[in-house]
């Protein structure tokens, strides 16, 4: 899957996240040029001699003109928004994400990058269904954070369409996995796992039957690497294992797993939460059609594993 003939020369903007620091350490151990561009200092370089750090904002057009100039791919992790906050301040969000967007493919197309590879929500910008979500689903945006989402898909397909450069559009699950924060946005795990770690009930919204298709980060990293063999198509792909699991289930497994008693608490179900989503990613195995999905008791166990609670 990851049969790319030589080393690209790839940056990764936000490789101070979860998902942009995982995607990061991937690419490099793979052997390829990586430039970790982030506002917050990361000791990635320390462990790679193929890795080079940049600390600055995204918006600081001159140092990521420099940066990106004739990039292999973009990834683009940035963000400073998660679905809480839009409902506090959403026009500073809106802000805050279409913004540096729009900066990075103004510059991308000025500069000779080949293709951006967008992450964006298969978890909130579907419609409900009982059927896993292929691409061509209806979308319903629940939240102002999924409607940039989707609008962000839009501009960058446009660029695209224009000839200024390729993208992958990904539609990722919940991801998961070691070293994921407790942040806002951030998914149930890791608030469930400090909650343990700090003796304290576990929240789930609703009755613990909303279902989510949960992917573990190495597997999420793996298949968005596949945007490396492909610099001058455009696709969008769902990257979810096509299995929806309870909330209900996902905390059987922790159950089962540690010996600590767990609290759980339930709160009232919110609004933007739709009930179940599960994301068919037929289109996206055609490609790597050997690919086999990290099973989530595994990934579940790996995790309280690297948080020392098993």
């Amino acid at each position: 899957m990851n049969n790319v003939r030589e080393p690209r020369k790839v940056v990764v903007l936000g490789a101070s996240g979860f998902l942009g620091s995982a995607m990061a350490e991937h690419l490099a151990k793979a052997g390829h040029h990586v430039t970790s561009y982030c506002r917050q200092p990361t000791s990635l370089a320390a462990s790679f001699n193929n890795v080079t750090t940049v600390t600055a904002d995204l918006r600081d057009t001159w140092i990521l003109a420099d940066v990106i100039a004739n990039a292999d791919v973009v990834y683009h992790f940035a963000s400073a928004t998660h679905p809480s906050l839009f409902y506090s301040n959403p026009s500073s969000e809106y802000w805050e994400a279409l913004q540096p967007l729009l900066v990075l493919m103004e510059t991308a197309a000025r500069v000779g990058v080949k293709k951006i590879v967008f992450p964006s929500s298969g978890g909130t910008i579907y419609a409900d269904s009982d059927l896993p979500r292929i691409e061509s689903s209806p979308t319903d945006p629940r939240s102002p954070y999924a409607v940039f989402k989707l609008t962000a898909e839009q501009l960058l397909h446009h660029s695209a369409r224009m000839g200024q450069f390729s993208v992958d559009i990904f539609r990722v699950g919940n991801p998961y996995g070691p070293g994921q924060p407790t942040r806002p946005g951030q998914g149930v795990l890791p608030h469930w796992i400090n909650a343990i770690q700090n003796s304290k009930p576990i929240k789930v919204f609703g009755d613990g039957t909303a279902e989510r298709d949960y992917v573990f980060v190495d597997d999420l990293c793996r298949l968005m690497s596949l945007s490396l063999n492909r610099l001058n198509e455009s696709e969008t792909f769902n990257l979810g294992t096509g299995v929806a699991t309870s909330l209900r289930k996902l905390l059987h497994h922790i159950q089962s797993m540690v010996e600590v008693p767990i609290e759980v608490q339930y709160l009232a179900r919110r609004s933007s939460d739709i009930q179940s989503i599960a994301l068919a990613p037929d289109r996206l195995l055609s490609q790597i059609p050997a690919f086999c999905f990290t099973p989530l008791a595994e990934g579940v166990k790996r995790t309280l594993q690297y948080h020392k609670l098993i």
